[in-house]
């Protein structure tokens, strides 16, 4: 998920064909019910699954008040409900998942939805092995780490794709929000494995920078993330990406700097604008520099390709002295709209104390990408 609602709908054409989805089996949640209850004690089971014992009948009818009164029969929804003193078994999902999944009433699509979190976390593991490469290795050999994790998002999309198509008795509306992400996915998938970085799976040093190979982690960090909070937000509106993910809380820190920074850029520029000396102009390319070694990575990956461009083109027309203040003009218009859509962030908005009193207000989510079905 963006930093900003898209304002059209992009028709993306995907190519997947390096992705082999044919050995992929989705778990389905089995229909069978136990033939003893699980959760009685052994004795008390098998005396439940035993032939009731031959009763001698009773010598003098029973009296009215031992006459047991019939029970009456529970409704669908009172027969999947747990008394409070058993909790229900949380899938081995980590905290908050587990618990959050234990709190759907019904027991298969409990069972759907711990399964989809549970292939979204692996596929999130294995980014960290990648995260921990990018940092410590020397010489980067990550192509079977990337393909680790490029193994474990296709099981998560074939997933997706078996239970969008074959189920009948899903939900429509919660078949429209799975469907949502799984186009949200094929799409990352494609991008990254397919369209800018061809090859990153191949073995032996990587032909990628560490900032090419960081921007690859990012893409499908941030894709995976957002979308356990958009199938997360799907059982609780109020789930926010601090509650689910430790490193999630970094960002915004990472976005009250950024913001600062952005602002403080802004500035310069516009001083430089209104400068017809060469000093404020020298200036501003310093600290353009200083900006994008010490601040960009806080931008969305998506966006470190556009500010570098404009970072490049102000060098150089500085160095040419050919329509320096018309790259400028472009360059703060740029930077304005950057400025909104970091404000509109929504890790700033949950920092009120600290939030931007300029950024706009939040508009509304946008509703799952009407895709059409495989």
């Amino acid at each position: 998920m963006s930093d900003v609602p898209p304002s059209d709908i992009l028709e993306v054409e995907i190519d997947l064909s390096e992705i082999d989805l044919s050995e992929i089996v989705s778990e389905t949640p089995t229909r069978d019910e136990p033939a003893c209850p699980p959760q009685e004690e052994p004795a008390r089971a098998e005396a439940a699954c035993a032939s009731p014992a031959p009763q001698p009948e009773p010598q003098t009818s029973p009296t009215p008040a031992q006459t047991t009164a019939p029970q009456p029969s529970k409704s669908p929804a009172q027969s999947t409900a747990q008394s409070p003193s058993t909790p229900r078994a949380t899938h081995g999902l980590p905290s908050p998942f587990g618990e959050m999944v234990a709190r759907i009433e019904d027991g298969r699509l409990r069972a759907l939805v711990a399964s989809t979190f549970a292939r979204i976390l692996k596929s999130l593991e294995a980014l960290h092995a990648v995260e921990d490469a990018l940092t410590l290795q020397k010489v980067l050999t990550v192509g079977a780490l990337f393909n680790a994790v490029r193994t474990q998002a296709t099981s998560l999309l074939a997933h997706l794709t078996e239970t969008v198509v074959r189920d009948d008795n899903l939900d429509e509306s919660f078949r429209e929000v799975l469907d949502g992400i799984r186009f949200v996915v094929a799409h990352e998938m494609g991008k990254v494995f397919s369209y800018e970085f061809p090859g990153v799976t191949s073995e032996g040093p990587s032909k990628y920078t560490r900032a090419e190979l960081t921007r690859a982690w990012g893409l499908l960090q941030n894709c995976l993330q957002q979308t356990a909070i958009t199938l997360a937000r799907t059982f609780e509106p109020t789930a926010m990406g601090q509650h689910l993910f430790e490193d999630y809380r970094s960002k915004t820190e990472n976005s009250i700097t950024l913001y600062r920074e952005l602002q403080v850029l802004i500035q310069k520029v516009k001083t430089a604008q209104k400068s017809n000396g060469i000093l404020l102009k020298h200036s501003l390319v310093r600290h353009l520099e200083h900006f994008r070694e010490e601040t960009m990575h806080f931008l969305m990956y998506k966006d470190w390709g556009e500010f570098g461009r404009f970072v490049d083109e102000v060098k150089r027309a500085f160095e040419e002295m050919e329509d320096f203040d018309c790259v400028l003009h472009g360059f703060a218009q740029y930077l304005s709209t950057l400025i909104h859509h970091v404000g509109m962030r929504e890790v700033l908005h949950m920092r009120q104390g600290h939030a931007p009193a300029t950024a706009a207000p939040r508009p509304a989510a946008p509703a799952a990408p009407n895709t059409r079905r495989a």
